[in-house]
């Protein structure tokens, strides 16, 4: 039994076969495969449509299989209330902003300020808050994806509104790590292997838009700052590690994936913070947490194990909350 739709080609171990059980899907795949100039055979038995593709071009042909399978699948927010709550979501942070704007013009004489910031973050899997490990097995193949320490970096862009509201936005780019570790248990054919692979990153920028509170706090200048808000976030490709391990007499394919369902995501955003505005020449400075999850599963993670004919796969949503202790230098006028 093939727990994937692709294997290493039985009579040939030069190539790998990819399988599709849907005319659309093979005719899509096949235009996918041509596009990027990658050679194959086509050829139709017993229902499937097969594809044979050549080692060396196995990694591009599995990219190209991944994006077949994402672009057939369910809308980005399937249900009918998400889509009506992003909207209000966004309906209110942007009447928050316009309101806070409206109020500050009362007195056009005076010049509010806008303030330029430099952050910094460092991504804390604290499980508390969302970041947490996703497992999953199937067909003696379990696997399991924790999250790993990263980072973001970006500018933001604040202006400072009438009675302590304020509304930002910028440009952030943001790296997530995940350490996968895979498991095939076959006892009837006394198969036992775990395997660590390397660390696997993914990049995304954002553009955020919030709407934030300032409550001076009576010291130093010192305010506390709460703030939320929605973005609008983008990867910037689709990212796989592994490939041939060898143990002893047993050489293996291993590998991870981590796909996306689009290539546009809108994650929720909520910040909290201390932050000493900047004077005159001086610098400003904010010590402060961030966190931000997607609305809806944007993300999906698939291992495979592969063994001659042998082979089995693994598929699950992933997720992207990020929790993330931030700092930002704040420039002065």
């Amino acid at each position: 039994m093939r727990w994937t739709n692709h294997f290493i080609h039985p009579g040939d171990n030069r190539y790998h076969v990819f399988a599709f059980r849907e005319q659309g899907h093979a005719e899509e795949f096949e235009g996918r495969l041509g596009g990027e100039g990658i050679s194959f055979e086509r050829h139709q038995e017993d229902g499937e449509w097969l594809f044979a593709v050549k080692r060396s071009e196995f990694r591009e042909a599995l990219r190209q299989n991944h994006l077949v399978h994402a672009a057939h699948r369910d809308p980005f927010i399937p249900l009918r209330g998400w889509r009506w709550a992003l909207l209000l979501f966004t309906g209110l942070v942007v009447g928050l902003a316009v309101l806070g704007w409206l109020t500050s013009s009362t007195a056009q004489a005076q010049e509010l300020p806008w303030e330029l910031d430099v952050l910094a973050r460092v991504q804390v899997p604290v499980e508390a808050m969302g970041v947490t490990s996703v497992s999953m097995a199937e067909g003696g193949l379990s696997s399991t994806w924790h999250p790993q320490v990263g980072s973001d970096f970006g500018l933001r862009i604040n202006r400072r509104l009438k009675e302590g509201w304020s509304v930002a936005s910028g440009l952030e780019w943001i790296r997530r790590d995940h350490l996968v570790i895979t498991a095939m248990q076959v006892d009837s054919l006394n198969v036992s292997t775990v395997d660590t692979l390397p660390k696997l990153t993914s990049i995304s920028y954002r553009l955020p838009v919030l709407a934030g509170y300032r409550l001076p706090v009576g010291v130093n200048d010192w305010e506390v700052i709460a703030g939320v808000g929605l973005g609008l976030e983008w990867r910037t490709s689709e990212t796989m590690v592994g490939g041939a391990i060898q143990d002893g007499a047993m050489s293996r394919q291993v590998q991870a994936y981590s796909g996306r369902s689009r290539f546009w995501s809108f994650p929720l955003m909520a910040e909290f913070g201390f932050q000493k505005p900047a004077d005159g020449d001086e610098l400003g400075w904010y010590v402060g947490w961030h966190w931000s999850s997607p609305l809806g599963r944007t993300t999906w993670a698939e291992s495979t194990w592969q063994l001659n004919s042998l082979g089995a796969g693994s598929r699950n949503w992933l997720h992207h909350t990020v929790a993330a202790l931030e700092v930002r230098l704040i420039l002065p006028e």
